[in-house]
């Protein structure tokens, strides 16, 4: 005898499978509809701008 009925456990396993594939298909709707990837890219952009200026800031600086 076991504790754990196979066919309850895999129907479980399948449900929870597909919440998540469910979960994940939402998030990249929400992802294209608000256009966050591209957001994303832009605040990434503006940082490495911030960085680069930081860095010929601090490099003008030691050349003085």
């Amino acid at each position: 005898m076991t504790l754990i009925n196979k066919d309850k456990f895999l129907n479980g396993v399948g449900k929870a499978v597909d919440a998540a594939n469910n979960a994940a298909d939402k998030a990249d709707q929400f992802i294209k509809d608000n256009e966050i990837d591209k957001k994303a890219k832009n605040v990434a952009n503006e940082f490495a701008d911030g960085i680069k200026s930081v860095g010929t800031s601090i490099e003008n600086l030691f050349k003085k």
